[in-house]
């Protein structure tokens, strides 16, 4: 977490312009690993039994937590 703290200061520091622009690049890599989760649940739908897709939903719901709150 230092390391994400450190890169904020640093943002931080930025003229507005590029802090902009740092803020839109963050925004795509998220929209883009959102599009990419969701084509892997497209494609993988229906191939998990029950029992394996309750493990996995709940495997992916702490994954959104720790993305989330770290």
């Amino acid at each position: 977490m230092i390391m994400l703290e450190t890169i904020l200061r640093e943002v931080q520091t930025l003229p507005l312009r590029q802090q902009v622009k740092a803020a839109c690049y963050v925004h795509e890599l998220s929209e883009i690993a959102q599009g990419e989760r969701a084509e892997v649940l497209h494609t993988t739908r229906g191939s998990l039994d029950e029992a394996d897709g309750k493990a996995f939903e709940e495997a992916l719901a702490s994954s959104r937590h720790i993305e989330l709150h770290g």
